[in-house]
């Protein structure tokens, strides 16, 4: 019998660059796409900071894929409510705005289909487009999103509930019917 080939997780608490580095090409896009519905400066620094705690501390952290999206997502919250409350200190609070690439093949209109999805989530209150963001968009379980967000499973539920029901009201306004929004429970 062969040797079960360690996992991305166990390699980069052994220090592997290669396997956080898998880590990071897993999971970026979606931590930057949670970020940039955060209303801060500068998403990118604030991810760059993420995973440098990622890799300061991935020694101690013990799990599988879920629990590491968990924590993942635990560290980007903490460092967005940081850098907001920094911009609301400075007075330099900008808005959120999305930059389209124009582009005829498929990539470029998948990411701004993202973008615009972003800014749509963007759109709404700050606790309900973390709540859809982390839910619906990076796929957290319900308690997943209550640890990360500091808050009742309860009010997670309420909160995708009313966000999804807004972005719904917004679609159908802005394109003229009633789009088909993945089911939340």
């Amino acid at each position: 019998m062969g040797r079960r080939r360690p996992s991305a997780f166990d390699a980069a608490r052994a220090g592997e660059q290669d396997a956080l580095a898998e880590l990071w090409r897993t999971h970026h896009a979606p931590l930057l796409r949670y970020l940039r519905t955060r209303r801060m400066a500068s998403p990118e620094d604030v991810a760059s900071q993420v995973w440098i705690d990622v890799a300061r501390s991935i020694e101690r952290f013990e799990g599988g894929a879920d629990d590491f999206r968990r924590w993942l997502f635990t560290i980007a919250h903490r460092r967005s409510v940081d850098e907001v409350r920094r911009a609301v200190r400075a007075a330099d609070l900008p808005t959120p705005s999305a930059e389209h690439a124009a582009g005829a093949d498929v990539e470029h209109e998948r990411n701004d289909a993202l973008d615009r999805a972003v800014e749509l989530v963007s759109s709404l209150p700050d606790a309900q487009a973390e709540a859809v963001m982390l839910r619906v968009v990076n796929d957290l379980s319900i308690a997943d999103v209550a640890v990360v967000m500091g808050i009742a499973e309860g009010n997670v539920r309420v909160l995708v509930h009313r966000g999804v029901t807004r972005l719904r009201r917004k679609l159908s306004v802005t394109d003229g019917g009633a789009p088909a929004m993945k089911r939340v429970s």
